[in-house]
């Protein structure tokens, strides 16, 4: 071989993680330095010592020990430290290659190939202790024969490619060169590896020391008169490195081995011994032979045993513990036994009590119900064009107040706001939690109906609260002129949106729970309900069960809510999923369910019927434009018509039901009949007479924007009619 040998590959420390990889920058960088120079140097060294066993001429060597030195220091120290062998490659290389390129490209592989020997070893959780089989496996096969395929290639080529040898030399070339950088690895790399296990590992006590000793010398002397005779006894050192590796592991077999290693091939380089009178190749097989058996025998002898004592270790350690617990169990039986005796007799006297608290705890759940049912909304507002139920079902195992809650809110801009949560625990404190809740989500929505927005502020007001309950939460904006909603969901059960027979569940935007985190972070996330589809909001009590894992509960509401939005009504919807999924004589948990189902797409007339009064009109406003848009009128149509009939809803809500203690009923039909549009605005009450000072503007502005204008007045109220021609199918 030649000084073209350098690779090695980089290991991994005892935890699987190359600790060298992760602190490399907070190295200093003098220690850096030192480093890098005695890394270069040991390389030189190893270098200039493997050039001294050459068996032809100055470059063929079958043992390099400067691979073994490479793949130790980086190991060690990491990949990092890759310059100081790339360095002393060259310098190695310069005086023996036929010029300064060859001798760059040589240094060149001479780097890869350890670097691509650590990256594999890592890979496969190397541990530089050797302690167990499938390290020694891994510095064999891939640290030694596998990784020197690299440079040995890279070499060869670089020869043939100088002019340094023919190509009819190259296949022996890259042998002799593959066969000694894999013996640098397989004989110096594990002793390096192991001098740093005799100040890590247990220290060995004197009788150890002097076995150690033992075998090195044993060591020493057989592979040395098996050097120097003429008769092939080179099997007898196996025999020594078998007794190091079974006494001693690495510390003991690694150094053994060397020795081994160094000593035969000094034999075969003096053509001496067993060597003697051989040809190159046959001293190669021979000599190569001897230390592939020395360092499979040796790692995999070692790796085997350090297997064996951990697990007995481990065996030992389970064992002591074990008998730890059972002394311990039994003496907490022991004190069982005597609690046992005494609570046999608490029961006894309790069980007199027991029949008067029954009557009570009913009476004082009743209450509770009572209390708990006031606390939620009375009614569900008149939305047009979408469809509401709630249901709230207390716990019959707890006479306590709970802390499920639901709301529905009507935004600015004809949105609708739904939320549903959860305040775990039960009593007053749940119930306040609740209602403080609850009343600051309507005030934040009123504010800002942004979903995160909403979150945040409801989010500081719990972090201040003085209850160490969790609350969770969803909250929804639903737009009922596009279908558009968006949510965000605070650590509570997703909502479940059922259509054309099938459930999903909204999953998007999670975050933790309201109040446990310090920052508070929400985000927001949308979808469009296709024409038809229902919402369904839910608390943990409608799912969750003992022994019944959460998925299922939630594949199982899906399934039966898919199956009973076929009915029209939502009340039914509602009763269907209570009377599925909750026991009505033992009801663990409370349940509060809400359900909202978007009206299908126009089909027909619109006819929408509310209370005359001004809240309502974004409400009006709002259907009418989504009835026009599905229809197919034309955006600068419907944005005429849409003010026009504002301000005959208008007049409605301002002079129809004045002087009345309760406001009456505001109807709005549409119908459309091929490209005319009619619509008309009715009231059952009686409008003041009109002033003398003037008016009717209302009427002028009406009359500018639609085709015909007819106001009926009569005992039973007024209608007014606004008809146009409109064009369908375009947005312009």
């Amino acid at each position: 071989m030649g000084a073209e040998y350098t690779s090695a590959p980089a290991a991994m420390p005892s935890h699987g993680t190359p600790a060298t990889e992760l602190s490399v920058m907070s190295v200093p960088l003098a220690r850096r330095l030192v480093r890098l120079l005695v890394i270069a140097a040991a390389y030189y060294i190893g270098a200039r010592l493997g050039l001294g066993l050459s068996l032809v001429g100055n470059d063929v060597t079958p043992l390099w020990p400067p691979t073994g030195v490479a793949v130790a220091a980086l190991v060690v120290v990491g990949r990092s430290y890759w310059p100081a062998v790339a360095v002393a490659a060259l310098a190695v290389n310069l005086p023996i290659s036929a010029s300064p390129l060859a001798a760059a490209v040589t240094a060149v592989g001479n780097t890869l190939a350890p670097v691509v020997a650590v990256t594999l070893l890592q890979r496969v959780g190397f541990r530089r202790q050797l302690d167990r089989q499938r390290d020694a496996v891994a510095i064999v096969f891939l640290g030694a024969l596998a990784s020197m395929l690299v440079s040995a290639t890279i070499g060869s080529a670089t020869l043939l490619a100088s002019g340094s040898i023919t190509s009819a030399q190259l296949p022996a070339a890259w042998a002799v060169w593959w066969t000694g950088d894999a013996m640098g690895v397989l004989a110096v790399t594990p002793f390096l590896l192991c001098l740093p296990l005799f100040w890590e590992q247990r220290r060995w006590p004197l009788r150890q020391w002097l076995e150690g000793a033992a075998v090195l010398a044993a060591s020493t002397a057989v592979i040395a008169a098996a050097s120097v005779t003429e008769l092939p006894v080179l099997f007898l050192t196996l025999p020594v490195l078998g007794w190091a590796a079974w006494r001693l592991q690495l510390r003991g077999a690694a150094p053994a081995a060397l020795i081994a290693s160094l000593l035969a091939t000094w034999s075969a380089a003096q053509m001496i011994g067993p060597f003697k009178g051989m040809t190159l190749v046959g001293q190669m097989v021979t000599l190569q032979t001897f230390n592939a058996c020395v360092a499979l025998t040796s790692f995999f002898l070692a790796a085997l045993v350090s297997e064996r004592l951990q697990t007995a270790a481990a065996l030992r350690a389970a064992t002591t513990e074990l008998e730890r617990r059972v002394e311990h169990r039994t003496a907490q039986l022991s004190a069982a036994n005597t609690r046992l005796v005494q609570e046999v007799q608490e029961r006894s006297e309790a069980q007199e009590l027991l029949s008067h608290e029954e009557a009570r705890a009913q009476r004082e759940h009743q209450i509770a119900e009572t209390l708990q049912r006031s606390l939620l909304p009375d009614r569900l507002p008149d939305v047009p064009g979408v469809a509401l139920a709630a249901r709230y079902v207390p716990a019959t195992a707890d006479v306590q107040i709970g802390g499920d809650w639901y709301d529905v809110v009507q935004l600015p801009g004809g949105l609708l706001g739904l939320a549903i949560g959860d305040v775990a625990g039960h009593g007053l404190p749940a119930a306040a939690t609740m209602v403080q809740v609850r009343m600051a989500l309507r005030a934040y929505a009123l504010q800002d109906p942004s979903p995160p927005a909403v979150m945040r502020g409801v989010h500081q007001l719990v972090a201040q609260l003085p209850v160490p309950e969790m609350v969770t939460l969803i909250y929804l904006v639903f737009d009922p002129a596009t279908r558009r909603i968006r949510w965000s969901n605070a650590g509570h059960p997703p909502a479940l949106t059922v259509a054309d027979g099938r459930g999903d569940f909204l999953t998007g935007a999670l975050s933790p729970p309201v109040g446990v985190t310090a920052d508070g972070s929400f985000t927001e996330a949308s979808a469009e309900l296709p024409p038809g589809a229902t919402l369904i909001l839910f608390t943990d009590g409608l799912i969750e069960r003992r022994g019944v894992s959460l998925t299922d509960g939630l594949d199982r509401l899906a399934l039966e809510a898919s199956a009973a939005a076929v009915d029209d009504r939502l009340e039914a919807l509602c009763d269907r999923l209570l009377e599925t999924f909750l026991d009505e004589h033992h009801i663990e948990d409370d349940v509060a369910v809400l359900a909202m189902r978007a009206a299908p797409s126009v089909d027909g007339e619109l006819d929408l019927r509310l209370p005359a009064q001004a809240r309502n009109l974004v409400q009006v406003r709002s259907a009418l434009r989504r009835w026009l848009r599905e229809s197919g009128v034309s955006d600068h149509d419907a944005d005429e018509v849409l003010v026009a009939c504002g301000e005959a809803c208008a007049n409605v809500v301002q002079h129809a039901y004045s002087g009345r203690p309760s406001a009456g009923d505001l109807v709005v039909e549409a119908r459309l009949d091929e490209d005319h549009l009619e619509v008309r605005v009715r009231d059952h009450g009686h409008w003041r007479p009109a002033a003398e000072r003037g008016g009717g503007w209302g009427l002028q502005l009406m009359s500018a924007l639609v085709d015909d204008v007819a106001v009926e007045r009569s005992p039973e109220g007024t209608e007014v009619r606004l008809r146009r021609r409109i064009r369908l199918g375009g947005t312009s």
